[in-house]
């Protein structure tokens, strides 16, 4: 008999009794949508709300300039930078009549792997934008959603608005430096506008060397553009030491941010105008509580998946021992078992993919990233198919068709 015909037979032999076969359907959409959502929510720690979760953050209470920062900070960082891994400026200048604020961030001495990048400034991360994605190379750029530069041309005013796919031209002599802009943030700037002490309407986010060369090039700044008077500093952003499963056992990310933060009061005021940053922090609590639900999502999963093949074997028994009564082979004996176990449990991670997603998305506002979906189908699909496949397998083969009867 063909293996698919043997499958259809299993789903029948499944659903004959619809409200066990809809009971265990819930429980694995139960269980596939906690652990999707905290797995989601997990991978977030270290993107989406790596700032909340390992990052302390310094914002000027008034503007201060690229050629002042090292003599304010110089002694923080070499107290601190045991406890870090990463130690980054958010800097900027103004051009056209002040109208444009180009900005980037750099690692503050190159001393540690950009990684974070993306993640490090919430105005301009991936999950702050209306649009279009974060800059992946050179001559990319992401613009705020209310972008417009105003000109005058022939004596007519004239604006122009930046969108997905525009591009603005910086011409310097003969070279012509071009950034296509591939992404719109939602965010109204206004950390930024703080740190500035001016209101600016136009921002520019690039890569270092996008914004090194529009400064040297086209503004003539002078270099290195880390000293310059004419680039402000609007952020520092330091983020500790400590990953997620040394932070479940010894709580080093907590206690490094904790240390971190301690220092930075301590040296106040030698680090005027830089203060702490108020954010809204990740605690340990709430961080054991996503790690301890994903944790136990999983078993739940494989119990579940346990107890649903042995009852396919325990109320399937006649049927599986007149089939084996009537001549059918052991492959096809285990394919039906097994296509009983599948249907239901394929059904269910469907189902709770779909509404995980919806949920991940419209209310938890976490962004859907690949791992999550990757870890979802080992540890909701892939194990649990093999426990049921493993167990339907050797039970169904176990008893003799005789003892099945007389036991029914």
């Amino acid at each position: 008999m063909p293996t698919t015909r043997i499958l259809k037979v299993g789903y029948n032999l499944a659903f004959r009794s619809r409200s066990r076969a809809l009971i265990f359907i819930i429980l694995f959409i139960l269980a596939t949508v906690t652990t999707f959502l905290q797995s989601s929510r997990i991978y977030s720690f270290q993107t989406n709300d790596l700032i909340r979760l390992k990052s302390v953050i310094l914002e000027p209470s008034s503007p201060i300039t690229a050629d002042k920062l090292d003599s304010k900070i110089r002694g923080l960082f070499d107290d601190v930078k045991d406890r870090l891994s990463g130690f980054y400026v958010l800097y900027g200048f103004k051009m056209l009549d002040d109208q444009l604020l180009v900005l980037t961030v750099r690692d503050y001495r190159n001393l540690f792997n950009p990684i974070d990048y993306p993640w490090l400034i919430s105005e301009f991360k991936p999950t702050s934008l209306v649009t279009g994605r974060y800059i992946q190379g050179n001559y990319e750029g992401i613009v705020n959603k209310n972008f417009k530069l105003n000109f005058s041309a022939f004596g007519y005013p004239v604006s122009v608005k930046l969108s997905i796919g525009d591009s603005l031209v910086f011409i310097s002599g003969y070279r012509e430096i071009r950034v296509n802009i591939v992404g719109v943030s939602s965010s109204d700037m206004s950390a930024i506008k703080n740190a500035l002490g001016e209101s600016i309407g136009n921002f520019l986010f690039v890569d270092w060397r996008t914004f090194e060369e529009i400064a040297v090039n086209v503004m003539q700044l002078s270099s290195p553009l880390e000293e310059s008077p004419d680039v402000y500093v609007l952020r520092i952003i330091m983020v500790v030491k400590g990953s997620i499963i040394s932070a479940l056992t010894n709580r080093d990310l907590f206690n490094n941010r904790v240390s971190v933060k301690s220092e930075v009061s301590k040296q106040a005021s030698s680090i005027t105008p830089f203060q702490l940053a108020q954010i809204e922090e990740i605690n340990y609590g709430e961080f054991q509580s996503s790690l301890f639900t994903f944790i136990v999502s999983i078993l739940f999963q494989l119990i579940v998946a346990g107890i649903y093949a042995v009852l396919i074997v325990r109320f399937h028994r006649r049927d599986i021992a007149t089939l084996r009564a009537i001549g059918w082979d052991t492959k096809s004996i285990r394919i039906l078992s097994f296509g009983s176990f599948v249907s239901t449990l394929l059904i269910a991670s469907i189902i709770g993919l779909i509404i995980g997603s919806l949920y991940i998305l419209l209310i938890a506002r976490i962004s859907l990233e690949l791992i999550p979906f990757v870890i979802v189908t080992i540890s909701n699909i892939l194990i649990p198919l093999l426990v049921g496949f493993k167990y339907t397998s050797s039970a169904t083969l176990s008893i003799p068709p005789s003892e099945a009867f007389r036991r029914e």
